[in-house]
């Protein structure tokens, strides 16, 4: 894993020592760049903030969650929680599966098409779109992603603003935040779900996700 790929966003206040550490990865088609700005907000709200990226086509979920597995593996941290947005959630359920030495910490899913994406499906039956989803299909996007939960914490965010292409081959009344829709994200055993008024890629820049990620990440809850 080259250093460029993981960045870490500190706070201007001094750390207290033994503080928690976050990991926060990125959806498909952007890089950790993307998780910069709720990873500053969790450093001013007392978190070790780090955001990594991997690639989203051209390797597998299971083989990125190796890549995310590297990176905790470095941490000094004695709890280490897990923020993914989108693909990355799926990424972090077959970073769960596959490892069991992970450190104690937290799970917070911010619109993870957790059980396929309707979207994607619809990209996948044609040949050309089919390519922008490269390896993102294997046991990811369009479903087969390990869901059982396991003993850790796991709180999960849903926006409902219908903005995106993706709107355009929802059924009506389905609630949806442009791109996935909220029975996408179900996890049976999941300790708590919010919705909020914001669409798929405004989640990850949304001052509330902050408040609501650091919330669960502190208590297990988001209220």
């Amino acid at each position: 894993m080259s250093a460029e790929s993981v960045s870490q966003s500190s706070s201007s206040s001094s750390a207290p020592k033994g503080k928690d550490a976050v990991v926060l990865v990125h959806g498909i088609w952007m890089n950790g760049l993307m998780m910069s700005y709720l990873a500053k907000q969790l450093s001013k709200r007392g978190f070790d903030s780090f955001t990594i990226s991997y690639r989203s086509l051209k390797d597998a979920p299971a083989e990125n969650a190796e890549r995310v597995y590297e990176l905790i593996k470095s941490l000094p941290n004695e709890r280490i929680h897990l923020v993914g947005h989108s693909l990355g959630g799926i990424v972090l359920l077959h970073l769960l599966d596959r490892y069991k030495d992970i450190p104690d910490g937290r799970v917070v899913l911010i619109g993870s098409p957790v059980r396929g994406s309707a979207f994607a499906k619809q990209l996948a039956s044609n040949k050309w779109s089919t390519l922008l989803l490269g390896r993102s299909t294997e046991a990811g996007v369009l479903g087969g992603a390990p869901v059982s939960k396991d003993e850790r914490e796991l709180g999960i965010i849903r926006g409902t603003i219908r903005l995106g292409a993706a709107a355009l081959v929802r059924k009506p009344g389905e609630t949806n935040d442009g791109v996935v829709s909220e029975s996408e994200t179900m996890i049976n055993g999941a300790n708590d779900y919010i919705d909020l008024p914001l669409s798929h890629s405004m989640l990850i820049f949304s001052r509330r996700s902050a408040d609501l990620i650091a919330q669960f990440l502190n208590h297990g809850r988001f209220s």
